[in-house]
């Protein structure tokens, strides 16, 4: 690609060209790669890297070259020999949806050898570089400097270098079918500068084709011919073999004029699972509340002694799964997982990772997911009940206290960044009700949200009854936020099982920017619980609000809490997120520990200072601000 990898590069190729890339690192990769030149110079290159994380990446490779012994003057003189080594260690990371930074540290090695005359010296160097997406995954900008250090045993100094790039990319899931980059690079100790433009292409994602050009203008003068020119602009091509989605094999060809042809042969190992895949896949998943029966729990002297859980998913299809303990504020207590077939029984002791016993005052979940050989997530999340001396009788499981529509002929959507908006006339555009009076015995339905340009931004899809209510949080199949709401186009597709289709686009805006009803549903704007400055405990005189909304919770045969904390604009953006976050927390342990209301039905989010209630210019103002608002989404007795 005419070395031109600036913008999109990632991989272990991104120690090289940017070590921004190492953030987008989606697989675990090694390469060993052999470049021919002319002679018997023989060059070595071998490199490997781990994305540890979604948005952190590590990698490090070595390269060996070898000239071997030749005569330099055709005469007398003594043979020359020559070596020179180059390890390179580098690390990325994420910050935000669009912005990835990562350094990359060099160490050489280069040997001389000419009769009596032996030399080696030793450098270190260091890479910054960043990738950012424009807006999607597909268009890039890269920025570099690279070489930034110093060389022991000679006075050359390193040709330190700063580029920028400009990158295209085509996906399909996380494959890449086309990448197209367009780099431009400075020597900053020199006048020298490169460009180049590089093109790869796969054919039904079996074959790579690549080419590239890159200009250089190092030996540019006022005599220079327009053969010359034509010398400096280097052509070259290349072809790959994805083999499998763990195997390739690359060839690359470049002319260097006077200096020869470069080949190299390269064969690159990926392992691992796919982030972006396994995000799309857990982003839709799909909600099983019989994938694992509900628990059987064993509890004495105030302790949990055992639970047992049976999971019932198709087992010849299952290629992975997890089981997870957490507390209801979603810490993870303990965690079982395994490949292929799940076990009969999956049993837990009732002891933390650390070996400490659980106690049955404490409120627990249990998380469980199974993804099958076609990369599909089914997940059941539930509580783990726990029985009461007091009670005779059981205490109902989570799937009976799960909310089933009656008639399942409404859809209400109601996209949950707007409800928090401090607009108010936001607010009221926000809710609506989708009626299916045409289909009566559904096989299936699909709700697809558009752009004002019929680009389809998220899609839901089920089978049976279409649900009562669904919540929409505002981000597109990407997981960005939709910017222009209140032009998005929805439509309910809904088919029968007589082979019937409906299309339904009536869209009902309820007028009422606080309450919001059907014939059994309503959404209501809960009560505001303000805190003080730097705080994220309740407040006594805040607790009486809070009784108040228990008991008006108390009504709804199914309710769904939404708590979303805010904060003053005072502090940086990182700590008032943070602090609005615990906000909400606070909030959900006082209903779930009081109250016993489910932490299945609640969810807490944090706003930071995004979403103003008041003008900050004044310490009213900010007092406001630092608030937690309560939505309830639900169905009376």
């Amino acid at each position: 690609m005419g070395e031109s990898y600036i913008a999109i590069a990632e991989g272990t190729n991104a120690l090289q060209y940017n070590p921004g890339g190492l953030a987008i690192m989606d697989r675990g990769e090694a390469t060993a790669t052999s470049i021919l030149w002319f002679d018997n110079i023989n060059m070595i290159h071998v490199a490997a890297g781990y994305p540890f994380a979604d948005g952190f990446g590590m990698a490090a490779s070595v390269l060996w070259i070898n000239y071997g012994s030749f005569d330099s003057t055709g005469g007398v003189a003594p043979s020359v020999t020559m070596q020179n080594g180059l390890i390179n260690i580098g690390a990325g990371k994420s910050f935000g949806e669009n912005i990835n930074v990562g350094v990359g540290i060099r160490g050489f090695y280069e040997s001389f050898s000419a009769g009596t005359i032996n030399s080696s010296s030793l450098g270190l160097s260091a890479d910054a570089g960043a990738v950012f997406l424009l807006g999607s995954r597909n268009l890039t900008l890269g920025l570099v400097a690279s070489n930034m250090g110093v060389l022991s045993g000679t006075t050359d100094p390193l040709p330190m270098e700063v580029g920028a790039g400009l990158g295209w990319k085509l996906f399909n899931g996380s494959f890449n079918y086309m990448n197209v980059d367009l780099d431009v690079r400075k020597t900053v100790n020199t006048d020298n500068y490169f460009v180049g433009l590089g093109f790869e292409g796969y054919i039904f994602k079996t074959l790579a084709l690549r080419f590239g050009v890159h200009y250089n203008n190092a030996l540019e003068n006022t005599s220079l011919s327009l053969s010359d020119i034509q010398d400096l602009i280097i052509f070259s091509a290349g072809l790959g073999l994805n083999i499998s989605d763990s195997l390739d094999l690359d060839y690359s060809f470049t002319p260097m004029g006077d200096l020869g042809e470069v080949q190299r042969l390269t064969l690159k190992v990926k392992f691992g699972d796919s982030w972006y895949e396994t995000k799309m896949a857990e982003s839709n998943a799909k909600i099983e509340p019989r994938a694992i029966e509900a628990p059987d729990v064993s509890v004495a002297d105030g302790e949990i002694k055992g639970v047992s859980f049976k999971p019932n998913v198709p087992q010849e299809n299952v290629k992975e799964w997890s089981l997870a303990i957490k507390t209801s504020d979603g810490k993870i207590v303990k965690t079982f997982s395994g490949v292929g077939e799940v076990p009969k029984t999956l049993s837990w002791d009732g002891t933390d990772a650390n070996g400490k016993i659980s106690k049955s005052d404490v409120n627990y979940m249990f998380d469980f997911k199974a993804k099958n050989t076609e990369g599909q997530i089914i997940k059941t999340i539930g509580q783990i009940v726990q029985p009461k001396k007091a009670e005779p009788t059981p205490v109902a499981t989570p799937e009976e206290k799960r909310f089933i529509p009656l008639k399942g002929e409404e859809m209400l959507v109601a996209p949950v960044t707007l409800l928090v908006s401090a607009n108010s006339e936001e607010r009221k555009s926000v809710p609506f009700v989708m009626v299916n009076k045409k289909i009566k015995d559904v096989k299936d339905w699909e709700f697809a949200v558009y752009d004002s340009k019929k680009t389809l931004l998220k899609k839901f899809t089920g089978s049976g009854m279409i649900p009562s209510y669904l919540v929409w949080d505002g981000r597109d199949s990407f997981d960005n936020y939709v910017q222009d709401l209140k032009s998005c186009q929805y439509v309910l597709t809904v088919n029968g099982t007589d082979g019937r289709k409906a299309e339904i686009r009536d869209r009902q805006v309820m007028k009422d920017p606080f309450v919001i009803a059907t014939k059994t549903k309503k959404i209501k704007m809960g009560r505001m619980i303000f805190f003080d400055k730097n705080a994220s405990d309740v407040k006594a005189d805040m607790l009486p609000r809070l009784d108040e909304l228990a008991a008006e919770i108390a009504p709804y045969k199914s309710v769904q809490i939404y708590i979303q904390g805010h904060s003053s604009a005072e502090g940086d953006a990182d700590y008032n997120l943070r602090i609005s976050q615990e906000r909400a927390k606070s909030v959900l342990r006082y209903l779930v520990e009081k109250y016993k209301i489910s932490p299945l039905s609640i969810t807490t989010v944090g706003y930071g200072a995004a979403v103003p209630l008041e003008d900050e210019g004044s310490d009213q103002g900010k007092s406001k601000n630092r608030r937690v608002e309560i939505i309830l989404i639900g169905e009376k007795e």
